[in-house]
């Protein structure tokens, strides 16, 4: 199965609890920033790796100096280490939310199923996203994001993931002097609730996604939600 949606929608909390309660649950990323090492707050993967207890697989198999590994080549890994799950008894679960990567996957899965049920994750009605993306921005300021860009950026400045990682991007520019800290922080705030608007119109687009309005503070019942659409 696959759990997607837009950027704070909740997705790799979910995906992890989810492989928890069904207790043979393992997660493989669908997300192309978190493909990097080196950048654990910068790309978001923090939130992965923090979790414990669930096997996961494809994430920060890059050097932060490669190049992005193309759609069709990925989702084929994807494949790969689903079937290996698969064999070894377990349950894939497939998370992520890029916006090259799960096209490719939902492509894919029409010509050649493998994923089952697809499920998307979107705040509720009302929902201030852009409120939570900037304490999640916080956070990472406070957990030390700007160290994290700044030891990366002697050796890395001109790599992909610094020059498009949307944490990235605005902190570079803090540190070369011309921004202060506030609006580098305003701007990353900005351009992750573009993003999410950009996500939630692309994957409107894809009919087989089960849509699923998720709260934080309701995790068990998302969780008992997505459950059902399995034994379906």
């Amino acid at each position: 199965m696959a759990i997607i949606g837009p950027t704070t929608s909740g997705k790799t909390a979910v995906a992890y609890e989810l492989a928890r309660q069904t207790g043979a649950g393992e997660v493989v990323n669908l997300d192309k920033i978190a493909c990097f090492k080196n950048f654990p707050l910068s790309s978001g993967v923090s939130d992965a790796l923090e979790e414990k207890g669930v096997k996961r697989h494809l994430y920060e198999i890059l050097e932060p100096d490669q190049e992005v590994i193309p759609a069709g080549t990925y989702i084929g890994m994807v494949r790969s280490e689903c079937a290996k799950i698969l064999a070894g008894g377990g349950l894939p679960i497939i998370e992520g939310g890029s916006t090259t990567y799960v096209p490719a996957l939902l492509e894919a899965n029409k010509k050649a199923p493998f994923c089952a049920p697809i499920v998307g994750l979107r705040p509720p009605a009302g929902f201030d996203i852009r409120e939570k993306i900037a304490k999640r921005v916080a956070a990472a300021i406070e957990s030390g994001l700007i160290d994290e860009v700044r030891e990366e950026l002697k050796k890395y400045r001109n790599s992909y993931v610094m020059n498009d990682t949307y944490a990235i991007i605005p902190i570079v520019r803090y540190l070369d002097g011309r921004i202060s800290l506030d609006a580098a922080q305003e701007e990353i705030a900005d351009r992750f609730l573009a993003y999410a608007h950009r996500q939630m119109e692309f994957f409107g687009r894809f009919p087989e996604i089960v849509w699923l309005e998720h709260k934080p503070s309701e995790l068990a019942e998302t969780i008992t939600k997505i459950v059902a659409l399995l034994k379906d």
